[in-house]
C-alpha cells in the first residue's frame, strides 16, 4: 500500500502580495493608527509517514526528542534607546482584514533622541566619591559603579575595547575611521547614589534594565556577570551605531543588530562576538532561545514579516528581543542569506518602515527562500542550531514526469533538508529505496578513551529518537516556494529504506537524515536514493 500525504492549497504568491502591501504603505504613510499584531496559530500535526501541506500558520512544535531542556532559563528584558516617536507604516506581512479592508500594523521613526544633555553633564569626582561610586576608565569605556570592584569589572573596559574593534571589523571600518569614540557607562545597584552624584540627566527615563543616550549608557545591575556584559555590548552597539551611521534601522533591526552582536564568549582574554550559543550555561539569564520555543510551543510563532512590523513599544516585552535576534542572526548567519543583509546596513538612518521593504525587495525572488528557511529555523529552534548546515542549497528545478529512467541521489548526513531538484504533481505514485551506512553521532569517552561512533542506515537507529522518528531515519517531504503560508517541511513522512509514495500535491521533493539542528557536525556519510515513477496503467 502506498503512503498518501495530505493535502492543502496554497495562498497567493509572495510577490503579488507585495504589490498590495507596498501600495497600502504608500496610502497610509502620515496617518495615525493603531498597531496591529497580526500572528497565525492554527496547529497542523505532524504524523509519522504523513506530510501535512503548507498553511498559513506556524504550527505548535512537536518535539519528542531528547534534545537539551531550556526550560529553566532565565529571560530577562533588554534595553532601551533613546525616546522613540511614532509614524505609520507597514511591511511585507501577514494582514489582518477588517470590515474596511485591510489593517496595516504602523511602524514607528526612532531617533537619536536627547543625548546632548546626558553629553553636557559635568562629572565631580569628589561627588561621586561621596556617594560610594567608583570609576574604572580605559580607552574606549569610562565606566561608573556602586558595586565593589573584583576582576570581572576591573576587566570590562578591555573587553568593551576589544568589542569595540570587533564592532569596526563587523561593519568594515579602520579604527580611524572612530577617531577616539568612548562611552560613559553607569552600572548601577542603587539608583539614589547615581542620582545624588548628577550622573543621570533628567530626560532618562525609569528604565528595568538598560537605557542608551547618545555615548551615555546606564545599566543596572545583572543577575550574572555573562548578562552584564551582555548588556554593556548590547548598548554600545546603539552608541556605535547611532554615531556613526547616524541611525540605527526600525525597532527589530536596532534591537536585532545589538543582540546579534552582543551575544558573546568571553574568558578574560580573548572575547568573541556574534556567537550562537551551543548551550544555556554559556549565557546564563539570557534566555533568547527559549523565548522562541516557548511561544512556537503556545502556538505564537511569528513569519518573518512579522518581527519587522515591531513598534517603539514592542520591546517592553521581552518576546520581542528574542524575535528580533532570531530574525538578525538568522539573515547574517545563513550563507546564502548574509550578503544582502549586511549591504543593507547602508540604510540604517532610515528608521521608516521603508527600511524593510527596500530589505526584502533587495532579495527578490530569494525572499521565497528565505520565508522558507526561517520557518525551518524557529520551528526547530535548539542551543547550538548550525544555520549553515541546515541552509538548503538552490538547486534547479527539473519536472520528474519526463524522465523515464530511474534518478539517482546522494543524501548528506550532515545537512539539514536537501532538495532534489524534482518537481512532482498531485496524484504521481514514486517507488523510493534508499541504502548506505554512515555515521549519526559521535560520542566522546573519558579522556583517553576513543571516540565512540554510532552508525546507521537509513531506518535509523532506535538508541535515540528525535522528534519521534529513530535517529538517522530517512525523511522525505514536499515544498512549494511559491506560497506564502507554512512550508511543507515543517511535515513530513519518514520513509527510511523506501516505499510507495502518493504525491498530494504539486511541489518539489525533499529528503534528509532525522537529527537536530544542532548536532549534525558529527555526522558522516551519505545515503543513496534511487526513485522512480510507478506506471499509472
Amino acid at each position: 500500500m502506498s503512503q498518501r500525504f495530505r493535502t492543502s492549497e496554497y495562498p497567493v504568491g509572495i510577490l503579488e502580495s507585495m504589490v498590495v502591501w507596498m501600495s497600502l504603505i504608500l496610502l497610509t504613510a502620515g496617518c495615525d493608527s493603531t498597531e496591529t499584531a497580526v500572528s497565525d496559530h492554527a496547529p497542523d500535526t505532524v504524523a509519522q509517514k504523513q506530510i501535512s501541506g503548507p498553511a498559513d500558520t506556524l504550527p505548535e512544535r512537536h518535539d519528542n526528542s531528547d534534545a537539551q531542556d531550556s526550560s529553566n532559563d532565565e529571560v530577562m528584558l533588554e534595553s532601551t534607546v533613546s525616546d522613540p516617536e511614532q509614524s505609520t507604516g507597514s511591511i511585507p506581512g501577514e494582514i489582518e482584514k477588517g470590515e474596511e479592508g485591510p489593517k496595516v500594523a504602523p511602524l514607528p521613526v526612532q531617533f537619536q533622541g536627547p543625548d546632548a544633555e546626558a553629553r553636557e553633564l559635568k562629572v565631580d569626582l569628589e561627588r561621586l566619591k561621596a556617594n560610594g561610586i567608583r570609576t574604572i576608565q580605559g580607552k574606549r569605556l569610562i565606566l561608573h559603579t556602586d558595586l565593589p570592584l573584583d576582576d570581572e569589572l576591573r576587566s570590562l573596559p578591555e573587553l568593551f575595547e576589544k568589542a569595540t574593534n570587533q564592532f569596526c571589523r563587523y561593519f568594515e571600518m579602520q579604527l580611524d575611521d572612530i577617531g577616539q569614540w568612548q562611552v560613559r557607562a553607569c552600572v548601577i545597584r542603587e539608583m539614589d547614589r547615581f542620582k545624588n552624584a548628577g550622573l543621570l540627566p533628567q530626560v532618562l527615563p525609569p528604565f528595568k534594565h538598560g537605557y542608551a543616550l547618545g555615548d551615555r549608557v546606564f545599566l543596572r545591575e545583572q543577575p550574572s556577570e555573562y548578562y552584564r556584559r551582555h548588556l554593556l555590548i548590547h548598548e554600545g552597539v546603539h552608541s556605535f551605531m547611532l554615531r556613526f551611521f547616524q541611525g540605527a534601522g526600525p525597532p527589530w533591526y536596532m534591537e536585532g543588530m545589538a543582540e546579534l552582536l552582543a551575544t558573546h564568549q568571553w574568558d578574560g582574554e580573548k572575547l568573541t562576538l556574534r556567537t550562537y550559543p551551543a548551550d544555556k550555561t554559556e549565557v546564563p539569564f539570557w534566555g533568547r532561545v527559549k523565548i522562541i520555543k516557548d511561544d512556537v510551543a503556545a502556538q505564537k510563532g511569528k513569519m518573518i514579516e512579522e518581527v519587522m512590523q515591531y513598534g517603539s513599544n514592542a520591546h517592553l516585552d521581552v518576546e520581542a528581543y528574542g524575535w528580533s535576534w532570531a530574525a538578525t542572526t538568522f539573515l547574517d548567519h545563513h550563507p546564502e542569506f548574509q550578503d544582502t543583509f549586511r549591504k543593507h546596513l547602508d540604510h540604517a538612518a532610515d528608521s521608516s518602515p521603508q527600511f524593510s521593504l527596500d530589505l526584502v525587495e533587495a532579495y527578490g525572488d530569494q525572499w521565497f527562500r528565505v520565508r522558507q528557511q526561517w520557518q525551518l529555523f524557529v520551528m526547530n529552534m535548539e542551543y547550538g542550531y548550525d544555520i549553515s548546515r541546515e541552509a538548503i542549497d538552490d538547486v534547479e528545478v527539473q519536472e520528474f514526469r519526463p524522465l523515464s529512467v530511474q534518478q539517482s541521489l546522494q543524501v548528506k548526513v550532515d545537512r539539514g533538508w536537501q532538495s532534489t531538484g524534482l518537481a512532482v504533481t498531485k496524484g504521481m505514485k514514486i517507488q523510493l529505496s534508499a541504502s548506505g551506512r554512515f555515521v549519526i553521532h559521535q560520542q566522546t569517552e573519558e579522556l583517553g578513551k576513543p571516540v565512540v561512533e554510532w552508525e546507521s542506515e537509513p531506518n535509523g537507529i532506535t538508541l535515540r529518537y528525535y522528534k519521534g522518528h529513530p535517529l538517522g531515519k530517512l525523511l522525505i517531504a514536499i515544498d512549494n516556494l511559491k506560497q506564502t503560508g507554512l512550508t511543507g517541511l515543517v511535515s513530513y513522512a519518514a520513509i527510511g529504506s523506501g516505499g510507495e509514495i502518493e504525491i498530494p500535491y504539486d511541489g518539489v521533493l525533499y529528503l534528509r537524515v532525522n537529527d537536530s539542528p544542532a548536532e549534525l557536525q558529527d555526522n558522516r556519510g551519505e545515503v543513496a536514493v534511487k526513485m522512480s515513477l510507478i506506471s499509472e496503467n
